[in-house]
């Protein structure tokens, strides 16, 4: 970074007391070094979902590959495969999958991948909640249809284990305990009604909670409170398709932008860069998932792509 460019910085942190606190906590060596303004990608694998093979038979498995959503934990990665209606499980090591779950119009981009090795996943023709072990197959089920009407995404806070569902009718974001327990109703309280009419995906950092709104093509963040602590949108995004915030509190957004990435701030206290990704071109992103090294993009019918980041995100 250069010293003039270093400058504007300081100048900026110091109008932004409050957030750059935050910023500094979390990953201010990115932001002293420049690092964070240069966040790259590199593709590392491709994987072409209708020609894995079936771990169980050995023969080339049934799948359409049209994906509405994707998780991953080390070797282990987790899609649902909308034109079969099945959460599958791929081991990355042997390029094979198997089923893990049937899904009745499985159209839900809610699928978590947890580190203690359990896949959540959103029933929403059912309205409830799957929790599954890859080798045990389904642990628990949580039924959701007395709370939300439309359960169509959900994440995990790995700190206490507190799984936020998201209704896809109103936008109420139900927080479960391990047991599956009701524990708290958050319903978003915005000052402005139009920031958000149509939320279809959640994700949540340190105290935050975020909403994709493909209404008005924007990112949200609220607090547990409910209340509107930022959002991107505007001219920056155009039809908002998937999103996902990684341990450094760095935001990924896809869009119609073709062949790119969005990447902001998670306090959105500081404005975002669009990176190119010609891996991409061509593709529609269907979802995204961010762990400490890879980002993986799932796209509707072209595969799903695995990109090294880098700085990686560790701590």
């Amino acid at each position: 970074m250069s010293k003039w460019a270093a400058g504007i910085v300081s100048v900026a942190c110091t109008l932004l007391l409050v957030a750059c606190a935050g910023l500094d906590s979390m990953y201010s060596e990115q932001i002293a070094d420049g690092d964070y303004w240069n966040t790259s990608f590199s593709l590392a694998q491709r994987i072409d979902v209708a020609s894995l093979v079936d771990a169980d038979s050995g023969r080339p498995s049934a799948l359409s590959g049209f994906i509405s959503a994707v998780a991953a934990q080390g070797d282990d990665l987790y899609f649902i495969d909308t034109g079969s209606a099945m959460l599958v499980h791929v081991s990355l090591a042997a390029m094979s999958a198997r089923t893990l779950a049937s899904l009745p119009g499985a159209n839900s981009s809610g699928l978590y991948a947890s580190t203690d090795g359990s896949v959540y996943v959103a029933d929403s023709y059912n309205r409830q909640i799957l929790r599954l072990d890859p080798m045990l197959g389904e642990l628990d089920r949580f039924a959701l249809g007395h709370v939300l009407g439309n359960p169509a995404d959900l994440t995990l806070i790995e700190s206490d284990r507190s799984l936020l569902v998201l209704d896809a009718l109103d936008g109420r974001i139900a927080v479960l305990n391990v047991l599956g327990g009701l524990q708290q109703l958050i319903e978003p309280q915005f000052f402005d009604p139009a920031t958000v009419s149509s939320a279809t995906a959640i994700d949540a950092g340190t105290g935050e909670i975020f909403l994709l709104d493909r209404g008005v093509d924007a990112i949200a963040g609220i607090g547990h409170d409910g209340y509107s602590t930022g959002s991107y949108g505007g001219d920056d995004l155009q039809r908002v398709t998937a999103f996902a915030v990684d341990a450094c509190r760095r935001l990924f957004v896809a869009d119609a932008h073709d062949g790119s990435l969005y990447i902001g701030v998670a306090d959105m206290s500081l404005p975002g860069r669009r990176v190119e990704l010609p891996a991409l071109a061509g593709t529609e992103t269907a979802d995204l998932w961010i762990d400490e090294s890879f980002l993986y993009v799932a796209t509707r019918a072209s595969g799903i792509f695995v990109f090294a980041v880098d700085p990686v995100c560790a701590f």
